[in-house]
């Protein structure tokens, strides 16, 4: 028997086979909770719902494998949501003019964000809380609180079609997924934002442009929000000034939930992804339940706090 487990965590890490243990558990409570709720169309509905978080997860953890974080992806979501609808204007026409404003501003919310930390020398959090704020209040004087319009019918069928089955949106997901996996084990881009994390001086000792890596990781970070920000867009098929309030404390509960230290350099992406599939659907079952939103939230407070002092118990022993 204990060859048989030394074989498995030599296959797979023991945070990725704790992860599996966990989703295989909550499946089990939200059969005997739920009887018959759990179907392959419910697991693709899930899929959906969290492809979004999973989606922003992924560029939230770069910006903490290089010792960063980043609180404003909830804020470039519901950004991207409001200019996304309102430059397409509801029609295919406006398509790409509306995709490349979404990207553009991305890129210069990324850059913004690296250029407090790396020149200005504002803390991470206080620097993209800032951001966060701004963006706030942009979206609130541009709609003057009252958002209006709908999606175009390109962005529609992008958040809320399916291919074979599964949704557009978990496709997209899982190929962010392996592009991020591939960018991390196996280019030199990959091995420089391990390197950067673990620290930042040796790395610039030895021969590693630390801010542009960083300043990568911010921008990756803001333009993954992005495209999450259009699928939600096509999903709700409305604008909407609270489109990303959760995706804050939820992105980095999906980060710490799949392994990656809060100090920054360990971690990987594979674990990200089964953490916001676990989020979602902890928090469907809690739907399921009938468990309000504060209930909720003090669930994502418990599980947060939980991992984080469980991986700091972990470093001193």
């Amino acid at each position: 028997m204990r060859e048989v487990i030394d074989m498995i965590n030599k296959r797979i890490p023991l945070k990725l086979t704790l992860l599996i243990f966990a989703t295989i558990c909550m499946v089990l409570i939200q059969y005997i909770l739920v009887p018959g709720s759990v179907t392959l169309g419910q697991f693709m509905i899930v899929s959906r719902q969290a492809s979004a978080l999973g989606i922003i997860a992924l560029g939230q953890a770069i910006v903490i494998l290089v010792g960063g974080i980043d609180l404003s992806v909830g804020s470039i979501v519901m950004t991207t949501n409001l200019f996304c609808i309102a430059s397409m204007r509801g029609s295919n026409d406006y398509l790409l003019y509306g995709l490349g404003l979404c990207f553009l501003i991305a890129v210069l919310v990324g850059f913004f964000n690296s250029v407090g930390i790396l020149y200005l020398g504002i803390a991470p959090f206080v620097m993209t809380l800032c951001t966060m704020t701004i963006l706030q209040g942009i979206c609130y004087v541009y709609t003057q609180g009252a958002p209006t319009g709908s999606a175009a019918p390109m962005i529609r069928s992008l958040g809320t079609g399916y291919f074979c089955k599964i949704p557009y949106s978990t496709i997209i997901w899982v190929v962010l997924a392996f592009v991020s996996i591939i960018i991390l084990k196996l280019t030199t881009l990959g091995r420089k934002i391990y390197a950067v994390g673990g620290n930042s001086r040796a790395a610039e000792l030895s021969g590693i442009n630390s801010k542009a890596i960083i300043t990568f990781a911010y921008i990756f970070s803001a333009i993954l929000s992005m495209i999450a920000g259009v699928i939600l867009s096509g999903y709700l098929n409305i604008s909407s000034l609270t489109v990303g309030g959760d995706y804050v404390n939820n992105s980095l509960a999906a980060v710490l939930i799949g392994g990656n230290a809060i100090s920054g350099g360990k971690g990987g992406i594979i674990g990200v992804v089964f953490g916001a599939f676990l989020m979602t659907y902890l928090l469907a079952i809690l739907t399921m339940l009938g468990i309000g939103e504060v209930g909720k939230l003090i669930v994502q407070g418990i599980v947060i706090f939980t991992v984080v002092a469980l991986q700091g118990i972990r470093q001193k022993s």
